[in-house]
């Protein structure tokens, strides 16, 4: 179906807000195209629906989503094992397509109404897929309606997409993304696209410019960044200097093999990166944030939650 802009804008703002109710306070909005343009797009293109230029989002969160996670979190109520593997994003899967769904409904795009129903189809992938399968979230096979139409069947390189989204350059020697505003402290936990067009106006909607709440799209188009927001403050020299530093530490890093308890040493190479850029200190993740993204141990984020959620620290 055809939407109107008020539509077009209720479903944007819905879904930034369910969003960020859920901790989720990236919401960055682009063209599927900008990604199906690239090399690696034209052999694993996003859901593009017939449009010409079709609105999807990358959704992920700062250090902010932290706590909103741990608030909720009860491993006593754990029935899955998907969830049970990794709860946090379990978690996404299972409630992103849901609030995507709403945000739908809410602007009258998608009735699962007894004689009105309609849909407007959407496509959702993760960050975490190893493999493409259905999310905890859709409809089961069968439902009537559902306008989930299944992914790509290879997973789509999140941090590729992103750079060509223009949400966040992929800094290649480092194998992290750096935003503008948050540095390398973000996540990016999935690509939602929907049967709607996109238009540069769809990132002002989401753009936030209150300085007491910077969170959200910073970026106006859907434009392949060219630029690494970390060289942004020095010179040529400083930044060949920073490359080459990094890469040896990769190196040796790299030569002992991937080990969750040499967590320290990973975020250390990750902070060396924001040398150049001071203003990239706040959205760091503590401690506890930063050991679990590393580490995934189950029992240091119950132990978190029932910290936090007694009022005590769980940081």
């Amino acid at each position: 179906m055809t939407a109107t802009a008020e539509q077009k804008h209720i479903f944007l703002t819905s879904l930034r807000e369910s969003c960020r109710r859920l901790g989720l306070d990236v919401v960055h909005p682009f063209a599927a195209q900008s990604f199906n343009a690239t090399e690696i797009g034209q052999q694993n293109p996003m859901p593009t629906f017939n449009q010409t230029s079709t609105l999807s989002f990358i959704i992920g969160n700062t250090k902010t989503f932290w706590e909103t996670f741990l608030a909720q979190h009860c491993p006593s109520q754990i029935e899955t094992e998907g969830e049970r593997n990794d709860p946090m994003d379990y978690y996404c899967e299972r409630l992103i397509p849901r609030v995507t769904l709403q945000a739908l409904k809410d602007a009258g795009l998608y009735s699962d109404k007894e004689g009105q129903e309609f849909t407007t189809a959407f496509s959702v992938a993760f960050s975490h897929w190893k493999v493409t399968v259905p999310p905890a979230g859709t409809p089961p096979p069968g439902s009537k309606p559902t306008g989930f139409v299944p992914p790509p069947t290879k997973t789509l390189p999140i941090q590729q997409v992103a750079h060509a989204a223009g949400l966040a350059y992929l800094y290649r020697v480092a194998y992290l993304s750096v935003h503008p505003v948050y540095g390398p402290w973000f996540a990016m936990r999935s690509i939602v696209m929907v049967d709607l067009p996109y238009d540069v106006s769809d990132n002002e909607v989401l753009l936030i410019k209150d300085d007491s709440d910077q969170t959200g799209t910073f970026s106006t188009d859907s434009k392949p960044f060219e630029l690494n927001p970390a060289f942004r403050d020095i010179s040529p020299e400083e930044a060949e200097a920073m490359n080459a530093s990094l890469e040896a530490t990769k190196t040796v890093l790299l030569a002992k093999g991937w080990d969750a308890r040499d967590w320290v040493e990973w975020v250390a190479f990750r902070q060396s990166l924001t040398t150049g850029r001071p203003d990239w200190q706040k959205w760091r993740y503590s401690e506890n944030q930063m050991r679990y993204h590393y580490q995934k141990e189950p029992e240091l984020l119950a132990e978190s939650a029932l910290k936090f959620q007694q009022g005590q620290q769980g940081q």
